[in-house]
């Protein structure tokens, strides 16, 4: 016996070690792997910390060392400047490694929360592991909060040394502006002496760069200068082959429209400056990648490039706007011969701002003269007023009865007062040793005065471009018709869009270049337009122009996508299925009313809100939905319970309101009804519900058809039955099975009724069968002798004698005369 267990129990005991010992081992390589996970976790945070705490003390220095530097650098506008570029920079480095740093602090709280409170001494001792976990935590989220702490008391002096910064830079400048200087030395010797030095220091840098660049930078020479000409000639080619149509102006139209004359100056102006503006950045970025350009000399060659810009701007604007040798063409009315003075006058002005701008930065770049500063802002100043004066002084306007013969008229007189004032302001500052101020002034003037002209001249022909009709008459307009086959209307309609869209670009374009032209710093207009497009506050939510329109294109896209999907869904995969199109317009339907849904969604997320905010909006909404909306509300639910429960669908022949008709579409309010006589029913939906609906062809299109006759009292029963069952089954449409059939209804007041019913396939052709079976039974009646009777009626008149009357009532009704007579009326039988 023990001999033949004792296998057993061995094979038994070796299959339990071996069970076991597997549970082992995955029990093993379990907590293997919890240790191994823990231990580079650790080593990895224990990096990472090392590594933010190292860039973080970075960051530190970085401040320390701008905010040793702002007392030296607070004589110097363009030191302050470059500070100020190098504190906003540390500033969003600050920020953004504190958004780093957040989240993995939000990690670690939710992990302590995890573990749990820390045991009291009467619970039971915690796991070693979860005891080192919780400690390592600990650790980490100390080290995070001192190095938030840290960044945000950065951030906080960052922000107060761009305040003391700004601050600095405005007593700067109205030091500038209010200092007076003694003009009476400015044209001495020294002045000479110092033009003299300046030039010939200019002279040895231009000389030495171009020796150095032809004997070690030949190559590169030869090739930015080579495709500095293949830009001129692309850009040249470019310009006349694409914008000829757009600047043109023919001499020979007679009376040109203010729209036209409007959208060609403004096209004369802009469309070549921007290609002008375009080959010099290119032409200049060419030079500076071939590191042909030393360091002094590319800040002159920018320099130099910036003001043939400004000069070719105006340049083109003062042509489009006075237009001296193309009157038809002109913008403003003034007479032949003040145009070409006025476009001098103008172009003289922003030459000498130019030059001004030109050699103080020169002066910078070699060193400044006092000298020189005074000379050139002294000179730029007065004649800046002078070419102001001149322009007061002038007659632009044709006299009253538009003879040139005659004596011109002056400007208006406010017109005129003020273009003195800015000239004499000018002079007599600039006369009286008030160089900065005048200075100042003139460019502002200038510069300024030429981005108005230019903002003004872009917001008239936006103005101009959306009016009704404004641009189906014009050369685009007609050129729009004839290639494309356009309508008016989309004519018009392409002519609000576009002068929408320009109007957006003159505001983006021009409120920035005003900006930057009164003082302020690139990097202070972009922080503002970020803070503008990225930051606004509504209460408790805080909203972006950017994030707004990111979630409006992705509502968009979304829409977009749900209906290319419902049409792909509908004819690529329900009509090759077989689906029923009652059962495709429902599905199509609820695929829209989701594809919608997500996409609102999506785009509110899109858009930086959260459903949470819009509680107070939720409960306003309710509140209307209550009152005002229920009826609103009823009709969506109820076309969403129809579009479920589908009692009809499209397609479907319905009795419905009192009409009858066929259902066209379900929508979200209301349910699209034709009726037999081409009528589109606008039905509520809540109605569809609430009342009762006859679906003729609900569960199959097969119906009955009913046609009701009456034959007179001599024709044979069996004779009518017979032929009106002979009807039936000659009938192409009515169904042998179910077999049509007649009833002998009823004994009439004039003829024996008979009820002829058939069966059709598609009771859809209800109607035309009807009527041929009425047509088929009337002949076979005709043919067979058998009539059709009509009702008869007995009329009885009765006659009254009044005077027999008055004497009073009559024994005898044959003493009034009553007759009594038979007449037939024929009366049209009516089917019901």
């Amino acid at each position: 016996m023990s001999s033949q267990t004792d296998p057993i129990i061995v094979m038994f005991t070796r299959q339990t070690m071996k069970c076991y010992w597997a549970k082992m081992q995955k029990l093993f390589c379990i907590v293997l792997f919890l240790v191994f996970g823990l231990l580079v976790s650790a080593a990895f945070a224990q990096q990472v910390n090392d590594a933010d705490i190292a860039e973080v003390e970075k960051l530190r220095s970085d401040v320390d060392t701008i905010a040793s530097q702002i007392e030296e650098a607070k004589n110097s506008e363009e030191s302050l400047v470059a500070l100020a570029l190098r504190i906003n920079e540390l500033e969003q480095l600050l920020i953004d490694k504190g958004v780093e740093l957040s989240p993995r602090f939000s990690q670690i709280k939710t992990r302590m929360d995890q573990l749990g409170p820390v045991p009291t001494e009467a619970d039971p001792p915690e796991p070693a592991v979860v005891s080192e976990e919780r400690t390592a935590l600990a650790e980490e989220r100390a080290i995070i909060n001192q190095l938030l702490g840290i960044l945000e008391e950065q951030a906080v002096r960052a922000k107060s040394m761009l305040d003391s910064m700004s601050e600095a830079r405005r007593e700067l400048f109205a030091n500038e502006l209010s200092r007076r200087y003694d003009i009476t030395n400015a044209f001495g010797t020294e002045l000479y002496a110092d033009i003299l030095d300046q030039y010939g220091d200019i002279q040895n840098r231009f000389s030495s760069w171009l020796n150095f660049t032809w004997r070690f930078k030949q190559g590169s020479v030869l090739s930015a200068v080579l495709g500095m000409l293949v830009l001129l000639l692309a850009s040249f080619w470019g310009a006349r082959r694409t914008f000829s149509d757009w600047i043109y102006r023919d001499p020979a139209a007679a009376e040109p429209t203010y729209f036209e004359r409007l959208t060609t100056g403004f096209w004369y102006t802009i469309l070549p400056t921007i290609v002008c503006w375009l080959f010099l950045f290119f032409t200049w970025g060419l030079f500076h990648s071939l590191g042909v350009l030393r360091g002094d000399i590319g800040d002159i060659l920018q320099t130099l490039l910036i003001a043939f810009a400004v000069i070719f701007l105006v340049w083109r604007l003062a042509e489009a706007v006075f237009a001296p040798r193309m009157p038809n063409w002109r913008l403003l009315n003034v007479s032949d011969r003040a145009a070409r003075p006025l476009k001098v006058f103008v172009i003289v002005m922003v030459m000498v701002a130019a030059w001004d701008y030109v050699t103080g930065q020169i002066n910078q770049i070699i060193g400044t003269s006092v000298p020189i500063t005074v000379a050139r802002s002294l000179l730029a100043s007065f004649i800046v007023g002078l070419m102001f004066l001149l322009i007061a002084f002038l007659r632009p306007f044709l006299s009253a009865t538009g003879d040139a013969g005659e004596r011109a008229r002056r400007w208006p007189l406010p017109v005129k007062i003020t273009l003195f004032l800015i000239g004499a302001v000018l002079v007599l500052t600039a006369l009286a040793g008030y160089i900065g101020f005048a200075r100042f002034m003139a460019q502002q003037i200038v510069v300024t005065g030429a981005a108005l002209a230019t903002i003004y001249l872009g917001y008239r022909t936006a103005h101009t471009i959306s009016e009704e009709r404004s641009l189906a008459g014009t050369r685009l307009g007609n050129r729009l018709a004839n290639e494309y086959q356009l309508s008016e209307t989309t004519i018009d309609q392409i002519g609000l869009v576009a002068g929408i869209a320009l109007m957006a670009c003159v505001v983006i374009v021009g409120i920035p270049v005003l900006a930057l032209l009164w003082g302020f710093r690139w990097p202070e207009v972009k922080s503002l337009a970020v803070s503008l497009f990225t930051d606004i506050q509504i209460g408790s939510i805080s909203l972006s122009i950017t994030s707004i329109f990111a979630g409006i294109v992705l509502f968009v896209v979304g829409l977009f996508v749900t209906r290319r999907f419902q049409r792909w869904l509908d004819g690529n995969v329900m009509a090759r299925s077989g689906v029923e199109p009652g059962a495709r317009n429902s599905i199509k339907t609820a695929i829209g009313y989701v594809g919608v849904a997500v996409a609102a969604l999506l785009g509110v997320s899109a858009a930086g809100l959260e459903l949470s905010q819009l509680a107070l909006v939720a409960g306003a909404l309710s509140l209307g939905i209550g009152f005002g909306l229920q009826n609103i509300v009823s009709n969506f639910v109820s076309g969403l319970i129809l579009l479920a429960e589908r009692p009809f669908k499209s397609g479907d022949i319905i009795e419905a309101g009192g009409y009858t008709g066929t259902v066209q579409n379900i929508k979200v309010r209301a349910t699209e009804i034709e009726t037999f006589d081409k009528k589109t029913l606008i039905l509520p939906n809540s109605e569809l519900i609430n009342s009762s609906v006859i679906n003729w062809v609900h569960r199959t299109t097969l119906g009955r058809v009913e046609i009701p006759v009456g034959v007179s009292y001599d024709s044979d029963p069996k004779q009518v039955y017979d032929l009106l069952l002979e009807v039936a089954n000659d009938h192409p449409r009515i169904l042998s099975n179910p077999e049509p059939f007649v009833e002998f209804a009823d004994f009439g007041d004039s003829s024996l009724d008979f009820i002829l019913r058939g069966y059709l396939a598609d009771i859809g052709f209800g109607l035309p069968v009807r009527t041929e079976l009425r047509m088929a039974i009337f002949e076979r009646f005709k043919a067979a002798g058998i009539e059709i009777p009509f009702p008869q009626r007995d009329l009885n008149l009765k006659i009254v004698d009044e005077d027999a009357e008055e004497e009073g009532p009559a024994q005898d009704p044959a003493a009034f005369g009553v007759i009594q007579t038979s007449k037939k009326r024929t009366m049209e039988e009516d089917d019901g």
